[in-house]
């Protein structure tokens, strides 16, 4: 390590302004190794804006540079976390040696979270990923048993976690953009593209934040809104990462998102027949 390292926390909100202010930045605030920067980038109503930057700028965490911005790209998560970036690009010297921590609006980091990730990078690590509980159901746990992230773990999905877990030196990240064109996955392929890249990426076999599952909102209930006809939607991470999961995992990956909470579906026996179409 040349140089001690600085902890940037990229927070993306879209209309979640209560759970922005009564969770998320709660738990950053909490943290027993509190960050040197917080960027929220906002997606937003013009109104809820208002709300968040206010909430923003009322945070007080001591020696931390606090922001407020608005997503200059295309609408979504990727759009936000890559205008974060360029915005932390453009009012931090990119001499200083920053690991980028992300974090999304609904879910609870938990008070050692930043402090355990810190640590990976004090010995060498390039990029980090973590376990995590469900929120409000924390008997349920879900954590990759690897140390290291390994292609066997990667070629059957997200086994690891989602962005709320994932940490990255700075510069992978400038030169790595989040995947806009994506409407989910971008986690995923990211972790492919940055494990492609032979660097150091670790797992911390802990759960170390609350994820906030099945919600109204989420993806999931998206996905089970969507018309069969709709699929290749769904399937774009996995169109462009096909020669990494070779025809099998490919297969599988393409059956599994077609399937998805298949009985919480109408359709049931078209989306049967996309499954079998598309793998």
């Amino acid at each position: 390590m040349t140089s001690q390292i600085k902890l940037a926390v990229i927070v993306a909100t879209k209309n979640r302004h209560k759970l922005l202010a009564e969770r998320s930045l709660p738990s950053i605030a909490r943290q027993s190794t509190p960050p040197d920067f917080l960027i929220v980038c906002d997606d937003s109503d013009l109104d809820i804006r208002r709300l968040n930057q206010n909430t923003v700028e009322d945070i007080e965490i001591p020696n931390c540079f606090v922001t407020y911005c608005v997503n200059t790209r295309t609408d979504g998560a990727s759009g936000c976390w890559n205008s974060a970036v360029t915005y932390l690009a453009s009012h931090v010297d990119t001499a200083e040696n920053v690991i980028l921590a992300f974090l999304d609006d609904d879910d609870v980091w938990l008070n050692n979270y930043l402090e355990k990730h810190a640590e990976q990078y004090s010995t060498g690590a390039d990029a980090v990923l973590s376990g995590f509980k469900h929120l409000n159901n924390e008997s349920v746990v879900r954590v990759n048993t690897d140390k290291i992230v390994t292609k066997k773990s990667l070629l059957k999905g997200n086994t690891y976690c989602g962005m709320s877990g994932f940490s990255c030196r700075r510069e992978l990240l400038l030169s790595n953009n989040f995947d806009e064109a994506l409407p989910n996955g971008q986690d995923w392929d990211m972790f492919v593209r940055l494990f492609q890249k032979g660097i150091e990426f670790r797992n911390i076999p802990k759960p170390l934040f609350l994820y906030r599952f099945q919600t109204p909102d989420g993806i999931g209930s998206k996905l089970r809104q969507m018309r069969p006809e709709d699929v290749n939607k769904r399937l774009g991470a996995a169109f462009k990462h096909k020669e990494f999961l070779g025809d099998y995992y490919y297969n599988d990956r393409v059956a599994q998102q077609c399937l998805y909470s298949l009985k919480a579906k109408s359709n049931k026996f078209n989306w049967f027949l996309q499954s079998i179409k598309k793998a």
